[in-house]
């Protein structure tokens, strides 16, 4: 597929890395020569310095007979505008980076379609959307959902307090018997191991499961000793800290503060059951006020990132549970394991997931990155005359490092076993590592009618343990060993 995109920041460079691995032609456009440079010394892509919106930059860049356009720089306006451009040359499908509510509100003052804009895609909605999903499940690192919110992925780190720690998985499974879940991964010493019945689960392993939406309070409730979240005090009355405020508000008491006393007035106008203080939360008084020391989440979000940083460490010292720093800096999410940090929000980053979901088309429904591994969860559609339907799990001969955790059909989730059969129709969410998602998604894809890329040789993947998983859990592997797993260096996002 031909893609073009218009933006050559961070967003941009990681779409352009994500997309290249799997085969496409990708050609960018921005003004700025160095970060073109930059890019031509890392990626195999086509760049073109000029102006997204002119005509002549969009002819070089191919987008004639680009596939699909995305606009992705700083600039709302420029962004909506060259899609529209794009679309006039010929381009069908076009996606924009937009953040002004008042184009994506719901009722915006812009129709994206009489622009020719495919959809619009609002960074700070993601992340408020990844913030909430972190507060809903107090103890997790990672958060992702699938197959329209009914399969949750979460993944939670283990002390020696943990009930977990010590019992083999098929232990977990007579214990919490009726529920429906599945430890997909099993982090251990930078590895992972997609894990037997056998596995016992250790202090310090970071554990990935994938669960019902009707399982997530039970192992909320086991991993982090509480099922509901008391208080939450989120710094900054910015747009994306007042829309956090909004989401959580009348489900758990919420506080704002913010030095700035015009930001608090008009967050103060626009929240009904937010605590908003004019302050800051290094002040006694506000501490006293908003009662940071018994937060169970302590947000940072304000416009200095350092400043965030620094807020949030202090927060977790004076008693706070838990902090999540937002940031669009993606050095500060490489510090995640020396501080005291519990999670760190990019909103730039994470919206490369959302767009390359769209930039995949129907094959792949969503992926998301584990962390900073090399291992994906990846959500696909079964199509009609695919290899896998009709075939039990056990009989699929799935790659080693690939297993099917869950399944939703009919619009019911479940966790499968190895006697499962698939079916046209279903969505399948399987956890794989990078380098076997197109071995994994031609088992359920229509024979001969898409043309998969990646199919090139590559090495193995350094740091990943891969273990023969038991039919219990959905997976039944190769005889062969695995030899084309993709050493690309994953996402930080």
């Amino acid at each position: 597929m031909r893609i073009v995109i218009a933006g050559a920041g961070a967003v941009g460079f990681h779409l352009a890395r994500e997309l290249g691995v799997e085969g496409h032609h990708i050609a960018i456009i921005d003004v700025d020569a160095e970060k073109l440079e930059y890019l031509r010394d890392r990626l195999d892509v086509l760049t073109v310095q000029g102006g997204a919106t002119r005509r002549s930059s969009l002819e070089a860049a191919g987008a004639v007979e680009a596939d699909l356009f995305i606009a992705v720089s700083s600039d709302d306006e420029v962004n909506m505008l060259a899609c529209a451009a794009a679309h006039s040359l010929g381009v069908r499908r076009t996606l924009a980076r937009v953040r002004n509510p008042d184009f994506v509100s719901e009722s915006p003052l812009v129709d994206p379609v009489k622009l020719g804009i495919t959809r619009f895609i609002n960074p700070d909605e993601i992340a408020v959307d990844s913030i909430v999903a972190l507060v809903d499940a107090p103890g997790s690192i990672d958060v992702g959902d699938f197959a329209g919110g009914r399969i949750f992925l979460r993944s939670f780190d283990l002390d020696e307090r943990s009930v977990l720690c010590g019992r083999p998985l098929h232990r977990l499974k007579e214990d919490y018997s009726g529920q429906e879940f599945l430890v997909a991964s099993i982090q251990r010493g930078g590895q992972h191991i997609v894990p037997t019945g056998d596995h016992q689960m250790e202090p310090g392993d970071r554990i990935f499961m994938l669960m019902t939406e009707t399982s997530l309070p039970i192992f909320r409730k086991v991993v982090s000793g509480t099922d509901r979240v008391q208080r939450v005090v989120v710094y900054g009355a910015e747009q994306l800290g007042i829309a956090v405020s909004r989401q959580l508000q009348g489900r758990t008491n919420v506080v704002l503060i913010d030095e700035d006393r015009d930001r608090c007035q008009q967050a103060a106008s626009e929240l009904d059951d937010t605590l908003v203080l004019n302050g800051s939360p290094n002040d006694s008084d506000i501490q006293g006020q908003g009662r940071l020391t018994s937060a169970d989440f302590f947000i940072s979000a304000g416009r200095n990132e350092e400043h965030n940083l620094i807020l949030a460490l202090l927060a977790k010292k004076r008693g706070a549970r838990r902090n999540i720093v937002v940031t669009a800096d993606p050095d500060i999410v490489s510090l995640l394991d020396s501080l005291d940090i519990d999670a760190v929000i990019n909103p730039r980053l994470t919206m490369v997931g959302r767009l390359l979901r769209y930039a995949r088309g129907g094959r792949v429904q969503a992926v998301q990155k584990i962390g900073e591994s090399t291992a994906e969860v990846v959500e696909m559609v079964v199509r009609h005359g695919a290899k896998a339907v009709g075939v039990m799990l056990k009989d699929l001969k799935l790659p080693n490092g690939a297993l099917v955790g869950a399944i939703m059909r009919d619009k019911e989730a479940f966790i499968p076993h190895g006697r499962t059969e698939v079916r046209e129709g279903d969505v399948v969410v399987c956890f794989v590592l990078p380098g076997l998602r197109d071995r994994v998604e031609r088992l359920f894809a229509r024979r001969g009618g898409l043309n998969f890329a990646g199919e090139g040789s590559s090495s193995s993947a350094a740091g990943i343990e891969e273990r023969r998983p038991s039919d219990d859990q959905a997976a039944v592997t190769e005889s062969e060993a695995v030899s084309d797993v993709d050493d690309a260096s994953p996402d930080k996002a």
